[in-house]
């Protein structure tokens, strides 16, 4: 049977080696994440984008059809 000592030290160890490569993984992610930003001179050519700015158009547009039937 293992002692709760020798228990205490793998999981000490294990959570050690588990936090060593979270660390490595977040050094690799933040060297990665620099080389694909979007750029913001180019949101006419983002198909999001523009569907949005169409729909604030729609939204904020005034209605004529509704003041021509009402006189």
């Amino acid at each position: 049977m293992v002692s709760k000592v020798e228990e205490a030290t793998k999981k000490n160890k294990q959570q050690q080696q588990q936090q060593i490569k979270m660390q490595k993984q977040i050094q690799r992610n933040k060297g990665k994440s620099g080389k694909f930003k979007r750029s913001s001179s180019n949101l006419e050519e983002d198909g999001a984008s523009s569907a949005i700015l169409l729909l604030a158009c729609i939204a904020c547009a005034p209605s004529y059809g509704k003041l021509a039937s009402t006189t």
